[in-house]
């Protein structure tokens, strides 16, 4: 489905004035985003099985136990280059910012999760919730992959887009709060990493490790 420039258009003016309810600062000349290019649900959940694999290894879970259960639940085609790279490696030659680049990804698998509809809502000034583990796999306990294989449902493309919008738009208040020597009223990691997701998620071209986050 594809959504006209009036769509896309009601949609930012719609996110303005959510934005501006909420007491964030915005700017009308931001543009609307690109036509929305949306991924497949097999997709979706190949991106969502390997985040919450390796975020098991921002929590010092062995390397190579995480590689064995991604070949084993075939998904090892939905790494991306720097993942596979950490994948060679051992929990000792990680260092720290590989190992919170993947602590991180809670929060962009939580955007995923909201996708997916596992979660009702994405509230920007809440971290994930302690929710989170129960309805995913459990690969310390040796679970296979069949909680997110289930998965059949995904918000619609509107929705979606709607949703990554509003997170481009906080993105750029976060950003122009810290170059400003101020501090936003979201967090810019939240925002980040959620932003990321949904831009990957609508943009079925692009590489999950070069991402283009520009505000």
């Amino acid at each position: 489905m594809k959504l006209t420039e009036e769509q896309r258009i009601a949609i930012k003016t719609h996110n303005i004035t959510r934005i501006a309810e909420k007491n964030y600062r915005y700017i009308d000349w931001l543009p609307i985003l690109e036509q929305p290019q949306l991924r497949t649900q097999e997709e979706l959940i190949g991106r969502m099985s390997v985040m919450n694999a390796l975020i098991n290894i921002s929590f010092e879970a062995p390397v190579h136990i995480i590689q064995q259960w991604i070949e084993k639940q075939n998904l090892t085609k939905h790494l991306s280059a720097w993942e596979k790279e950490i994948l060679s490696k051992t929990q000792e030659d990680l260092d720290q910012y590989e190992i919170n680049t993947l602590r991180w990804y809670l929060e962009g698998l939580w955007a995923l999760m909201w996708a997916a509809k596992m979660i009702p809502d994405l509230d920007e000034t809440e971290w994930n919730d302690e929710s989170m583990a129960a309805m995913l796999p459990n690969l310390e306990e040796g679970e296979d992959n069949n909680r997110l294989d289930q998965i059949t449902t995904m918000h619609s493309v509107e929705e979606l887009y709607s949703m990554l919008d509003f997170y481009y738009r906080l993105h750029w208040y976060c950003v122009d709060e810290r170059l400003a020597g101020k501090e936003a009223k979201v967090n810019e990691g939240i925002v980040y990493e959620r932003r990321r997701a949904l831009e990957w998620l609508l943009n079925a071209e692009s590489d999950w490790d070069a991402i283009e986050m520009g505000t």
